[in-house]
């Protein structure tokens, strides 16, 4: 196990600089990809939001995919919520007064878009949940 002045040290060797810049441009390269994959599915859904929401919503949540999901061997991947997350973040606004109605003790982010409210809740493992506006 290495000590703090061993870390330090390698940080500040040629080494450890470039390290840091290689896991620097991969943070950059991932930030790139994800943004592109936000404006890819704004472009796909602006002019039908809460359509396309509704559809999104209603596929992951079929007994069809979930089904064909598990003889796969996974939990039921939902990558696309976390997308659209990107896009409320993005293209939405975040929720005023209406925090109160949709958020619980997990609740770490919370944006509106259409007539929907993206929130993404941390626990033991992290979810996008999806509810229509009262």
């Amino acid at each position: 196990m290495m000590t703090i002045e061993e870390i330090n040290a390698f940080f500040e060797s040629p080494e450890g600089k470039e390290s840091l810049e290689k896991f620097a441009e991969k943070l950059r390269r991932e930030q790139e990809h994800r943004d592109r994959w936000v404006d890819r599915m704004w472009n796909r859904i602006k002019d039908d939001i809460d359509g396309s929401i509704e559809r999104l919503d209603n596929w992951y949540s079929s007994d069809k995919y979930r089904d064909r999901e598990y003889r796969r061997g996974y939990e039921a991947r939902e990558s696309l919520f976390w997308v659209l997350l990107g896009v409320a973040e993005k293209y939405g606004s975040e929720v005023g007064d209406e925090y109160e109605l949709y958020a619980n003790p997990f609740t770490g982010e919370m944006f509106k878009i259409g007539s929907y409210i993206i929130q993404v809740m941390y626990g033991q493992g992290s979810v996008i949940r999806i509810d229509k506006q009262k």
